[in-house]
């Protein structure tokens, strides 16, 4: 009965998902704080990683934090609200203070606000550029925005995640390669969404491909092009119709952006990023493995000359695109994953299996792949309860969402 209920109070969510992607670009900070600092290795940055709690000041934001850091950001992803806290760095050479500077963002709206942030020499900011120890360290500083305005707010280092969360790396796939369904950052499927999504708690993204005309495998989730996420313009129909060099001149984002090739995303995910896991969700154009395989092949090329250790898994989401699979029997090497029932992720010989959530827990067999050496990926989970649940009581492996704050603040703090 539990989980009867918490699927159909979020059934509303997958159809308020279809609608125009209206897009709230994360807040520009003007503060000068960064303003002639130095650059700091984000391997020296890693090192802050762990469990935070507030110490003084304002609660606004939440009382506990989960610290994560990507290529270029160090984020906190809060007990409340499902906030998240995303910010630059950089080191004062006069007094050896570490700057942060950024914004902070609900998860399922669009409040935000502006935070600013010091780590000083005495409050640990020495000890973790000379050693990388974080046990005494606290940031302190103020934040505004929403119904706040210049709020003090102190946070100071709680645990490192446990070895248990360490080893056990939970894939936490961004949907459509954005964060939020409802006026998300950048819109869906943009090159905007493949380098800054890390910042925001996955290491992993889902995109969508669909061919063009002259067989250019292209990021998109809807096969026609229309207003949902594109600026209103000359063209419509089917990407399929037109070339790709048309489009890229014709047609523009929500946010401006030029819709991207896969190749031009797996190239920012790999220059741009350390993110590990990328989702390819096939929508099953004709002969669309034969034009997508040496895209593939390539990326896993280029990313092993610079020593980056990446999964780019194939999605066989349809009876439709199985046959194309089929179709192209040199495309079993690679890794794949099926999202029709087990018994097909078996037959198709597919490392990964991606069961929709409103299934529920599938313990047996969510086992039964397991002892296959199969991975299993639940899709998609925005519920904030429903995240919670399918984590405490699930043997998954990973999820998809559009709020990976949730996602992240459960696991690292549960585990």
């Amino acid at each position: 009965m539990k989980h009867h209920f918490l699927l159909l109070a979020i059934s509303l969510m997958a159809v308020i998902s279809c609608e125009k992607n209206n897009v709230a670009p994360p807040l520009d900070n003007p503060a000068g704080n960064l303003l002639n600092t130095l650059p700091l290795s984000d391997t020296v940055m890693h090192n802050m990683e762990g469990i935070y709690e507030l110490t003084d000041g304002s609660g606004d934001l939440g009382t506990e934090f989960v610290c994560k850091v990507s290529k270029s950001s160090v984020s906190f992803f809060s007990n409340s609200g499902g906030i998240y806290i995303i910010l630059k760095y950089g080191l004062n050479p006069k007094n050896n203070t570490i700057e942060f500077a950024g914004f902070w963002r609900y998860s399922e709206n669009t409040v935000q606000g502006l935070i600013n942030l010091s780590l000083t020499a005495e409050e640990g900011g020495s000890d973790l550029l000379k050693s990388g120890v974080v046990g005494l360290l606290a940031i302190s500083g103020n934040f505004s925005g929403g119904s706040s305005s210049h709020q003090s707010i102190r946070i100071k280092f709680k645990r490192a995640f446990s070895r248990y969360a360490i080893d056990h790396e939970f894939m936490i796939f961004a949907h459509h390669g954005v964060q939020t369904t409802a006026n998300p950052p950048y819109t869906e499927n943009s090159l905007n969404g493949a380098i800054h999504d890390q910042d925001y708690g996955v290491n992993g993204l889902e995109f969508d491909v669909h061919l063009t005309r002259d067989h250019i495998p292209v990021c998109a989730h809807d096969a026609d092009i229309e207003l949902r996420v594109t600026e209103k313009g000359p063209l419509s129909g089917e990407y399929i119709q037109y070339d790709f060099a048309f489009l890229n001149s014709s047609v523009r984002l929500s946010d401006g952006e030029k819709i991207p090739s896969v190749e031009q995303v797996l190239n920012a995910f790999i220059d741009s990023t350390t993110l590990k896991y990328m989702w390819l969700d096939i929508k099953g154009d004709p002969d669309i493995f034969k034009y997508l395989e040496p895209i593939v092949r390539n990326a896993y090329k280029k990313a092993a000359e610079v020593n980056r250790n990446i999964v780019i898994i194939t999605d066989l989401t349809s009876d439709v695109v199985v046959s194309e699979y089929l179709s192209c029997p040199s495309y079993i090497s690679l890794p794949t994953m099926s999202e029709l029932g087990l018994d097909d992720a078996i037959l198709h010989k597919c490392t990964y299996w991606g069961p929709r959530y409103s299934q529920g827990l599938l313990l047996d067999e969510v086992d039964k792949a397991h002892s296959l050496g199969m991975k299993v990926l639940s899709w998609t989970l925005n519920d904030k309860n429903l995240i919670l649940d399918y984590l405490v009581n699930g043997k998954f492996d990973g999820f998809i969402s559009d709020y990976p704050s949730y996602v992240v603040y459960d696991f690292y703090t549960l585990f």
